[in-house]
């Protein structure tokens, strides 16, 4: 080996990797225990693979952290090539741990089926292969919901909140992760402000579970729910979804849950702790309120005006939960909107391609680029008038930088380029037009479901294998929100 690609090699910090994604695995196993729990009360056999799991999933951990225990803990001998494969690492890791409770419990038997189960967990993008939903064991409903939950947050960002393992380096970490406009910002103060969103996910959960459990749905049903909820995931207990507990209170409710996980949780945490109505004054969340509102009216006074619906109330209700679920993309659903119309479904399709807050558990390109990028294009006709005037683009009162602008174009171009891309590769599958732009779409969005046989009403049980293979990469791409992965795969990121 050239001495030069060897001093590269040792200049690489594999050590910290395999520390870390080790770490994460333990944690894994220690979450299983949660629905190994939920086995042992309702007396199920599949608590035996839970336990194999997990006990696989800590030893699998235990040996990574081992070979990685000489790693170095300073900022200094991290480049965000370590940064970037470790959380892509992670994210795939886990997803390919979490499939062992599926597969040595024979619940599903087809490891790519498994596998596409769990990293639609823990991206909570929501797509499942389940055609007999109900038949599930509670135990692994309870494990896919809280995959769900665990993917919501983020798992670095929860690690990052509780074990300050990675130091000086958490901001990067946290870039890779949650990137969008304003990480910037949060540098100086990562660790409090991943407390204040981690201790904020657990008190709504918290709060989400007793609400819900209040209703017609029992305490499990009310756990699992609440966590796919709160997690803008989408997996339910139910075949039928939400539409299965025919409850108008259960559906104001988790319609109230979803709103709030594709909020700032930065902001939530202030009204509360600080009771300082940030949240009134920031404008991404005034232009998600918004266009929830808009959608919401727009699309009820529609159906009610051609006939399709009738009852203002329930047509309301219904409108507003399948409204927030697109704009939060969680997936959850209590009517199928491709019934409507296909005026209806461009919509929707338009609601999951902005939508959802920074800092939040929602996907998406999030509402602050949709800002920025209104802001800017009317800037462009302004200097067009006033060409030797000097404008700026601001958000919340802060000047956007060139930099952070430029970011955010090529993150849009790559969002947009990547759907297009995968459409056509889905068509070649044998998708349609329509299926292929609607799942390719909602994939990268992590919405959970498209259009077609892969609507709300379908699953992607007969999608082939290399689709959901790679449907499952643009999960994790949409997830870690693309130059996170993407990076990996140019050769120029790697030199040093």
């Amino acid at each position: 080996m050239p001495p030069d690609k060897l001093r590269r090699m040792q200049r690489f910090n594999y050590q910290f990797v395999l520390n870390t994604v080790g770490l994460l695995l333990i944690i894994e196993a220690i979450s299983m225990l949660f629905s190994a729990f939920v086995g042992e009360y309702y007396n199920e056999t599949a608590v035996r693979s839970i336990y194999l799991s997990a006990l696989i999933s800590f030893g699998s951990g235990a040996l990574l952290s081992f070979l990685g225990r000489k790693r170095k803990r300073t900022a200094g001998n991290l480049t965000k090539r370590e940064v970037f494969l470790t959380v892509t690492l992670s994210w795939l890791m886990m997803a390919l741990f979490g499939t062992l409770p599926y597969l040595f419990s024979g619940a599903i038997p087809s490891f790519t089926n498994a596998f596409f189960e769990s990293i639609c967990g823990f991206t909570t993008t929501g797509s499942s292969t389940l055609v007999n939903i109900e038949a599930f064991p509670k135990s692994l409903h309870f494990w896919r919901s809280f995959t769900q939950w665990i993917g919501g947050i983020g798992i670095i960002i929860f690690v990052l909140s509780f074990m300050p393992v990675f130091g000086g380096i958490s901001g990067q970490f946290y870039e890779a992760e949650a990137t969008g406009i304003a990480e910037d910002q949060f540098r100086p103060r990562i660790s409090e402000i991943t407390k204040q969103m981690s201790f904020t996910y657990l008190g709504l959960t918290v709060l989400g579970f007793l609400f819900l459990w209040a209703g017609p749905m029992d305490a499990f049903d009310a756990a699992c729910h609440t966590l796919t909820a709160i997690s803008t995931g989408g997996f339910s207990t139910k075949q039928a979804s939400i539409a299965f507990f025919n409850s108008p209170y259960t559906e104001y409710v988790i319609t109230l849950l979803m709103f709030l996980g594709g909020t700032n949780f930065l902001l939530i945490s202030t009204l509360i702790t600080r009771f300082k109505a940030t949240i009134l004054r920031d404008e991404e969340f005034k232009w998600y309120l918004l266009i929830t509102v808009l959608f919401t009216l727009g699309i009820t006074v529609a159906l009610l005006a051609s006939g399709q619906m009738n009852d203002v109330e329930q047509t309301f209700r219904i409108v507003l939960f399948q409204v927030v679920a697109a704009v939060t993309t969680t997936g959850f659903a209590t009517a199928d909107f491709q019934l409507w119309g296909s005026g209806y479904w461009l919509l929707f399709l338009a609601m999951i391609l902005f939508c959802g807050s920074e800092g939040s558990t929602s996907g998406g390109m999030k509402i602050s680029r949709l800002i920025v990028l209104s802001k800017n294009a009317l800037l462009v006709f302004k200097r067009q008038v006033h060409p030797n005037a000097l404008y700026v683009v601001k958000m919340n009162r802060k000047v956007i930088t060139g930099e952070t602008l430029s970011r955010l174009f090529a993150f849009v171009f790559l969002y947009v380029t990547l759907t297009v891309i995968s459409a056509a590769i889905l068509g070649l599958t044998g998708m349609n037009f329509e299926e292929s732009i609607g799942v390719s779409l909602s994939t990268i969005s992590n919405y959970g479901f498209g259009l077609g046989s892969y609507g709300p009403s379908g699953t992607f049980e007969s999608a082939t294998p290399f689709m959901k293979y790679y449907l499952s990469f643009l999960m994790l791409v949409g997830r870690l929100e693309i130059f996170t992965v993407l990076s990996l795969f140019i050769p120029g990121f790697w030199k040093r």
